[in-house]
């Protein structure tokens, strides 16, 4: 899902992407880990790949949302606040309806 939602944003390559996980405190076990990942969204027809020559003349692998992608992240994100909200209530239940911050 969170794959999917950079490529929402912009087309990008692997790395790229491991990069912008980073940033928001998402980290995977190692650079080679976002590939299979990336592979089974190619597979599962949410993303379209082209090959790029890079500033550096490096031949690279873009991602594309495309929109069979774009459906499947608005199901999950919708799956995940319904999700994000029950668990919520069912914690303000066990404090009394208390919210700790």
């Amino acid at each position: 899902m969170c794959v999917l939602s950079i490529l929402s944003k912009k087309k990008s390559y692997g790395y790229e992407i491991m990069k912008e996980l980073e940033k928001h405190n998402l980290r995977l076990k190692g650079v080679g880990s976002i590939y299979p990942i990336l592979t089974k969204l190619k597979d599962q027809g949410c993303v379209d790949t082209n090959r790029e020559i890079s500033e550096s003349g490096k031949v690279r692998v873009y991602y594309e949302i495309n929109e069979t992608g774009k459906v499947f992240l608005r199901k999950r994100i919708n799956e995940w606040l319904t999700l994000q909200e029950d668990i919520q209530s069912l914690l303000q239940q066990g404090l009394g309806g208390e919210l700790l911050r």
